[in-house]
């Protein structure tokens, strides 16, 4: 085509609209469109033809011949054009017959416009006739004054719907003077995602389902519990160790269960225990569980144990709640009423102890208070486990182990990191390392110490140690006994953790890294005022725990009193008093 050739104009004259429903139907004689075509396909016939032939041929005198690209054809459309993003549909009416004919009519569903047969999705479009070939649209033209041929607005429900999902529009159609054509304007009545409310349902009717299967797991246990009770004897020699929260024998348990065997008593010893509350029972002891409940002269528990608090225990069973903790720090159970992540006034948690063991009677009412208890029900025999303060044969071979283990600690001292969790419980518990600058920690004690966290294990991130640090900080979480890391631990810094209590028996120096201490007073709340409490220095940044280790400035002072105070007895025979007094029933 010459460049005096030029491009003809298309036009478009309607001369027919309806609209019926969904149904879009017309019929228009587009002016110009033979000379348009005419012009393109001169376009297609008449190639520019290179300039110099010579450098395309090859010397040899081959020329390869390749197969001539199938033409792409010309093809009649309606597009409909979104006003704000340019988003362009095309609805292809390829020529019948001889391709200069003029006129150009359809019928359109409006249900069905996009790519994927879904009705226009939610804006402003303008529509216009086109001519199109593949992709590329190459002249279009409006549709004009359409305001004779249609009413001034027609409003129609369009929808797609499938399997997965369920779409409802308005669909608006009225003439756009600023366009001069047809603007269709689609508003969104509903979605529907079919495929997710399937899932939501199915979610839900598994969430349903397991309820019921756990209400009749608990009615099954509690029957079995009562028929037990009804008909089988209590056997004064028979006590039961259960835990939701261990998998083997250890803690206070072990103790206890070390002191039974040191004395050789005759007693039929029954063990039920899984990992968390989560892991599920062993069929067996679904059955066996509740019949050595109902039969057992004493039942011992040492933490929360919900399968047990809707028996109604026995006359002449006792329950025994064997707390996992020592001391009275941070409120819990009914002491937590109307704080987040406290228990109902209704709830059965608790309630159907008929003892509970303390390190101290100092701290007797606080326990008596968290478990729904009267006072004279929780008893002051000492804290099995922490014998373990006053063996000085395991205390060495405990050290042994550990400097086997980590050779390091022979050779630097060690600062033991071991703060609680932050968050109600352990779905939402997690810790901000942020408060911790690990770059002048690093600088200020690499040479001398190593600094060893122990995290709560609801705490499930881990915080990330540079490579270039690894020799002086150390996670030691996944080690199992804290109270073995503590032997070999110079310095204690801990904040609201219980681990303060066990550290005092070895009157070394603890600092209280509370960067957050008014927040967690309001959501969590002591037994004590904390600062008068706690027996070293509150610091709240990085700066000032630096400062006190270097200074060496932790008011040992009050270390000494702190462990009087909560431990009555500092003698290593708490599990001797235990058995005494809760399994034999002696009075001392």
């Amino acid at each position: 085509m010459t460049e005096e050739t030029q491009m003809p104009t298309l036009q478009a004259h309607v001369n027919y609209l309806e609209l019926a429903g969904t149904k879009f139907r017309f019929e228009a004689r587009l002016f110009g469109l033979t000379d348009f075509l005419q012009a393109e396909q001169l376009l297609f016939e008449n190639p520019a033809a290179p300039e110099d032939t010579e450098e395309t041929q090859p010397d040899d005198g081959y020329v390869q011949s390749e197969a001539p690209a199938e033409p792409i054809p010309l093809e009649r459309a309606v597009i409909f054009r979104n006003k704000r993003n340019k988003r362009t549909f095309i609805l292809r009416f390829p020529f019948e017959g001889d391709w200069t004919e003029e006129t150009f009519s359809g019928e359109l569903d409006l249900n069905h416009l996009t790519p994927t047969g879904r009705p226009l999705p939610m804006g402003y479009f303008d529509a216009f006739f086109a001519i199109v070939q593949g992709k590329s649209i190459l002249h279009e033209a409006p549709f004009g004054d359409t305001r004779s041929l249609i009413p001034v607005i027609y409003r129609v429900d369009t929808k797609h719907s499938n399997v997965l999902l369920k779409l409802e529009y308005e669909l608006v159609v009225q003439y756009s003077e600023y366009s001069n054509t047809l603007g269709f304007h689609s508003l969104k009545q509903g979605e529907t995602k079919r495929f997710i409310r399937l899932i939501e349902k199915f979610n839900k009717s598994k969430k349903n389902w397991r309820k019921r299967a756990f209400k009749f797991r608990r009615f099954t246990f509690k029957s079995i519990y009562n028929v037990t009770k009804w008909t089988q004897p209590i056997q004064d020699n028979k006590v039961v160790f259960a835990s939701d929260s261990r998998s083997d024998v250890s803690g206070n348990f072990a103790y206890i269960l070390n002191e039974i065997e040191r004395r050789d008593l005759n007693l039929d010893v029954k063990t039920f225990f899984k990992p968390n509350l989560q892991s599920r029972r062993d069929w067996r002891d679904k059955f066996t569980l509740p019949y050595h409940l109902a039969t057992a002269k004493t039942i011992l528990v040492d933490d929360f144990y919900p399968m047990i608090y809707p028996l109604n225990i026995r006359k002449g069973s006792d329950l025994v709640q064997v707390w996992h903790a020592v001391g009275a720090f941070k409120t819990f159970g009914y002491s937590r009423l109307g704080k987040p992540g406290g228990p109902s006034a209704n709830s059965l948690s608790h309630r159907n102890y008929t003892k509970a063991i303390v390190s101290s009677h100092n701290v007797a009412r606080h326990y008596a208070e968290g478990f729904g208890l009267r006072e004279d029900q929780v008893i002051a025999t000492g804290i099995p486990r922490t014998d373990m303060f006053f063996d000085q044969t395991y205390i060495a071979e405990a050290k042994e182990r550990i400097y086997e283990e980590y050779p390091v600690f022979k050779t630097k001292k060690v600062i033991m990191f071991a703060p609680t969790f932050r968050g109600n419980g352990a779905k939402s518990a997690h810790y901000d390392f942020s408060q911790l600058d690990l770059d002048a920690l690093y600088e200020a004690f690499h040479e001398d110490y190593v600094f060893v966290l122990k995290m709560h294990p609801f705490v499930r991130r881990r915080m990330e140690i540079p490579e270039v640090y690894a020799d002086f900080f150390l996670d030691l979480t996944d080690h199992r006994e804290i109270n073995e890391l503590l032997f070999v631990s110079d310095i204690l810094i801990t904040d609201y953790s219980s681990t303060c209590f066990e550290f005092s028996l070895l009157d070394r120096p603890m600092l209280f890294f509370a960067y957050d201490l008014e927040d967690y007073i309001s959501k969590r709340d002591f037994y004590y005022d904390f600062e008068e409490f706690v027996p070293g220095p509150i610091v709240r940044t990085s700066e000032e725990l630096i400062e006190r280790i270097k200074n060496e400035d932790f008011e040992m002072q009050n270390v000494k009193a702190f462990a009087e105070y909560f431990f009555e007895h500092q003698d290593g025979k708490s599990s001797q008093r235990f058995v005494d007094q809760i399994i034999l029933g002696e009075n001392k």
